[in-house]
């Protein structure tokens, strides 16, 4: 008798430039964006340990042209990262019933946002004002 073998279906090399796949797709990779600028602040706060000669080198390099792009190009991808997160959400995750009423997807959506808006207006005025006190 023979083993009986898995059917295996063929995928095309790219399938994931596919139009219904693409968005996802860049969706995905921009968490790396996500990981690309933790790595920065990391590197920030280990030449902040080494001293203050380590941080002021970090700090030039920061105020260069080049980092300037890089992080123009990494803020755009992590806001496209929290947008389509937050238009993910409400497909992962439990219907929410209010009043006996299913809230909409939108709804979700916008609610996520508008906290996800207001935690970092509420942060940026922390480091604001500790900033002030120092």
């Amino acid at each position: 008798m023979s083993e009986r073998r898995p059917f295996h279906r063929l995928q095309p090399r790219h399938w994931w430039a596919h139009k219904p796949y693409r968005a996802y797709t860049v969706r995905e990779l921009s968490g790396v964006a996500v990981a690309v600028y933790g790595a920065i602040l990391l590197v920030g706060l280990f030449c902040l340990w080494r001293g203050q000669d380590a941080y002021a080198v970090y700090r030039r390099i920061l105020a260069s042209d080049w980092s300037f792009v890089v992080h123009a190009v990494l803020l755009a991808a992590v806001l496209w990262h929290v947008v389509t997160w937050f238009e993910i959400l409400p497909k992962t995750m439990p219907k929410l019933i209010l009043r006996g009423r299913q809230l909409p997807q939108r709804q979700v959506t916008a609610m996520g946002l508008l906290i996800a808006l207001v935690c970092s207006a509420a942060l940026l005025v922390v480091v604001v004002a500790i900033g002030a006190m120092s």
